[in-house]
């Protein structure tokens, strides 16, 4: 319950004392039911292998495997109270040192349990829940110094990067630890229920009711309730508030099937933690409403990734502007800002071209490019050729040039239009209408003779020396003629 947790760190920041279950955690000491455990020796001292040389030393002169778990479980909560004082005192290596001391421990503990064993399999039964009972105790000690920890980290804020990686790490592999010799205790219980349904006879319900009631009797069920009723209110809050943040959310813009799906499980495991916990099945509803927590925390972080997502998609911007053939482009990806021009309309080789330079996928691309194409202009362009000069004219959109060009070459003129106007090459050709007068034609014509080859330069020149043959034979006929008419018109006046 994050009320209660909210309440429990505060008390650690006044230093005032905490009771969880049957042990109370002070500013330097664990208590529990028979004695107080103290952090000792901590690990920045050089003194510190005496310490453990002499608990590993106690552990090995205890024989029995029940109280060799309750030593190893004593020696676990030292080691935790080192860490606690090492991470305050901003020593992370130090605090590293002690968990790793911690994990050893526990594995111990862990051997201990597979070890025990009893003829009367109902007294094992008994003695394995004795150290659930305290395995319990000191895994809420370790939740309990974590959330401290990491608000104190948090006010304090003067730790590196490194640092608070390093003690995130040491706390969570404690947490972790606990959870495994638990897993182990709970399959050292269903061995013994095998053992003892073998030995007596008696059906498993018999059995599950002989094991609650000892559960009860040792203190265990009372700490199994409240920790199942404060899970399961951390999962109502949990649930509840990533549901909120998507109400916030424009679910068109975001796709939530996910988030949804991951919320509707984790209600669904709600629903089963309530009714274990309303059949007083505290183990099973504590381990529900776990699940259900996990999967709202899952929910909510999958949730923020996709706004973040939206956020960054937000910053990148691809505007293609199409005018006639030409494609007019600006990308602007954070810091990066690009505009240029593409001889292309097409929409793929416009992608592809962007991917190059961006390093954008196609698929990204392709998800925030915005195309504008514009209304086709009314484009109009007159070329009128005489006497060695060309006469332009040019309208384009309602925007009207005339001038005047010094050549008559068409690939001079096109491209002199083309920097006037800002259309390509290839553009002004397929528009300009070319008007050439007749004498400027026929000088075209004869610059087209000139460029023939030699044969066509011979063959034309006969041509022309047979028509001036013919034309100088007519013309002394027609002389001749004259000459005759003249002399029969003299002699009749003689006569």
């Amino acid at each position: 319950m994050k009320i209660i947790s909210l309440s429990i760190t505060i008390a650690f920041l006044v230093f005032t004392n905490i009771v969880i279950a049957q042990t109370t955690v002070t500013e330097n000491a664990i208590i529990t039911d028979d004695k107080s455990i103290m952090a000792g020796t901590t690990p920045d001292s050089p003194f510190y292998f005496i310490d453990t040389a002499l608990d590993q030393i106690r552990y090995l002169l205890t024989f029995d495997n029940t109280a060799k778990a309750k030593v190893g479980l004593e020696i676990a909560r030292e080691r935790l109270l080192e860490v606690r004082e090492m991470v305050i005192e901003n020593k992370a290596n130090a605090a590293q040192k002690s968990q790793n001391e911690h994990v050893k421990t526990l594995e111990k503990v862990k051997s201990s349990i597979t070890a025990l064993s009893r003829d009367n399999s109902t007294q094992e039964l008994k003695e394995t829940i004795v150290i659930e009972k305290e395995l319990e105790e000191h895994e809420e000690e370790v939740e309990t110094v974590s959330n401290e920890l990491k608000i104190k980290i948090e006010v304090k804020g003067v730790i590196t990067a490194e640092q608070q990686a390093l003690i995130d790490s040491v706390l969570n592999l404690m947490q972790n630890k606990t959870g495994e010799v638990k897993i182990k205790i709970e399959n050292k219980k269903g061995e013994t229920k095998i053992k003892i349904k073998a030995e007596t006879g008696k059906s498993e319900i018999e059995i599950e009711n002989e094991v609650e009631e000892l559960e009860e009797r040792a203190g265990l069920t009372d700490i199994k309730q409240n920790k199942a009723e404060e899970q399961i209110e951390d999962a109502l809050e949990e649930l509840a508030e990533v549901k909120a943040k998507l109400l916030e959310v424009n679910v068109t813009e975001v796709n939530i099937t996910a988030v949804n799906e991951l919320i509707f499980q984790g209600e669904q495991k709600l629903a089963q933690a309530q009714d274990a916990f309303n059949e007083t099945k505290f183990g099973e509803a504590f381990g529900q409403a776990n699940a259900a927590e996990q999967l709202a925390k899952n929910a909510e972080k999958i949730l923020e990734r996709l706004l973040e997502r939206e956020e960054e998609e937000e910053e990148k911007e691809i505007e293609v502007e199409v005018e006639g053939s030409i494609a007019k482009i600006k990308v602007e990806i954070g810091d990066l800002k690009l505009k240029y021009r593409l001889n292309t309309t097409n929409k793929e080789e416009i992608v592809t071209d962007i991917a190059s330079k961006t390093g954008l996928s196609t698929d990204e691309i392709n998800a925030i490019i915005e195309f504008e194409v514009e209304e086709e202009e009314e484009k109009e362009i007159e070329v009128e050729i005489e006497k060695g000069v060309a006469k332009v004219k040019v309208e384009i959109g309602g925007q009207k040039q005339k001038f005047i060009l010094s050549t008559t070459n068409e690939t001079e003129i096109f491209e002199n239009i083309a920097s006037r106007t800002g259309l390509i090459f290839d553009e002004v050709k397929s528009l300009a209408k070319v008007e050439i007068e007749e004498e400027e034609a026929e000088e075209e014509k004869e610059k087209s003779k000139i460029t023939s080859g030699v044969s066509g330069k011979s063959e034309q020149k006969e041509e022309s020396s047979g028509k001036s043959e013919e034309s100088k034979s007519g013309k002394e006929g027609s002389k001749s003629g004259s000459s005759g008419s003249g002399e029969s018109s003299k002699s009749k006046e003689e006569d």
